[in-house]
């Protein structure tokens, strides 16, 4: 309970700071709107789902024990890829926060909302660590090598989610090919996988406790981003009807950054 105190304060404090540097006007109705995103992206509810399946089928123990015993994918070295993929990720969201901002924004307005940005990830990241080691002891999972109430869920592909969430997002506020762009966000959704299958791999975790783990951290991620760093869905696109040339009339919408 202590420690989701802590994460709780952590992240308060870091709203009132960040409100006072030019993050938008709060509402119940904005939360309930982020929350909502957040809920209904594929980078949270997909893994719950593929956590529910896993449960169903009663795979969870078997498919652990199967990448542990023959090392499918990291030769033995799966905790310390787990360790540099977290460092990577952890990189890569800082870099990524401070170049992106959004479109057409003058210079201190882009380097507010980057305060914001890098406020936020780091707030994030102890709020995903406290509550996740709460969650363990609500749980009381014991994990595949012996530790007992640390298994579920996963705190490393949890934290890594909130940094490759964050890049993620941050990639659409930077000026890019979108092919490029693609390619980048399937590489992020490769790196979550990786961390994943590297903590089942390395005896650390089974497959159920990795993909909440994951649907956590990118929940916290993408709640935080769309309350703070973006508009109302409603307010982040823009349609207006035009007169044409003979008469005519066109519809045109945009979305806003």
């Amino acid at each position: 309970m202590k420690r989701t105190l802590m994460a709780a304060v952590a992240l308060a404090v870091s709203s009132v700071l960040i409100g006072c540097a030019g993050a938008p006007q709060m509402s119940w109705s904005r939360v309930g709107d982020s929350a909502k995103r957040a809920v209904v992206s594929p980078d949270v509810w997909a893994p719950v789902a593929g956590a529910a399946v896993i449960a169903a089928g009663n795979w969870d123990h078997k498919w652990q024990r199967s990448a542990s015993d023959h090392d499918w994918f990291f030769g033995g070295d799966a905790n310390q890829a787990a360790d540099r993929m977290l460092n990577l990720a952890t990189g890569l969201s800082v870099v990524t926060g401070l170049v992106a901002a959004p479109k057409d924004a003058g210079s201190e307005e882009a380097w507010s909302w980057r305060g914001r940005n890098l406020a936020l990830l780091a707030a994030d990241r102890y709020a995903v660590a406290g509550f996740v080691e709460e969650a363990k002891e609500w749980s009381g999972r014991e994990r595949p090598d012996g530790i007992p109430d640390d298994s579920f869920p996963s705190k490393h592909t949890a934290v890594t989610a909130v940094h490759n969430s964050f890049t993620r997002r941050n990639l659409d506020y930077i000026d890019m090919d979108p092919t490029l762009r693609y390619t980048a966000k399937a590489g992020l959704y490769t790196l979550d996988g990786l961390t994943a299958l590297s903590r089942v791999e390395g005896d650390k975790h089974y497959p159920t406790d990795v993909l909440v783990g994951m649907a956590v951290g990118n929940f916290f991620a993408n709640f935080t981003y769309n309350l703070f760093l973006e508009g109302a869905e409603s307010e982040r696109y823009n349609f207006s009807v035009l007169p044409e040339t003979g008469g005519g009339m066109s519809l045109r919408a945009a979305m806003l950054f």
